[in-house]
């Protein structure tokens, strides 16, 4: 991971979060449907072991999703400085323009053709 964390792409970031999260609740549903198949089969100790599995899928990825979280809080930390709330801008509003600021830097300049 890098030291300067103001140089990781906050989109890149967002879309890992998004893909890693998805394929893991993805499995956990998968996981859910084994075990109760299993058990309507009346397999009960490989459901019970399935269900385990999609129990652990589902924790890790809602701890991945904490920690993509907590990371892109700490590039816009090290991005743009220490955010707190003023009389006039929530944090909430100040992480929202930052964000936008993010998305707008990021999209091509749409190229201009005469007619």
């Amino acid at each position: 991971m890098p030291t300067d964390l103001s140089t990781i792409d906050l989109a890149t970031l967002n879309a890992a979060q998004g893909v890693m999260v998805a394929a893991l609740r993805d499995r956990c549903c998968q996981w859910e449907q084994d075990s109760a198949d299993a058990a309507a089969g009346g397999n009960l100790s490989a459901a019970s072991m399935i269900q385990h599995w999609a129990f652990a899928a589902d924790l890790l990825s809602t701890t991945i999703s904490t920690e993509f979280t907590n990371l892109f809080s700490k590039a816009l930390h090290a991005r743009f400085g220490n955010l707190t709330p003023t009389t006039h801008r929530s944090v909430a509003d100040q992480l929202l323009d930052a964000v936008a600021l993010e998305v707008a830097a990021a999209q091509e300049v749409p190229e201009l053709v005469a007619v």
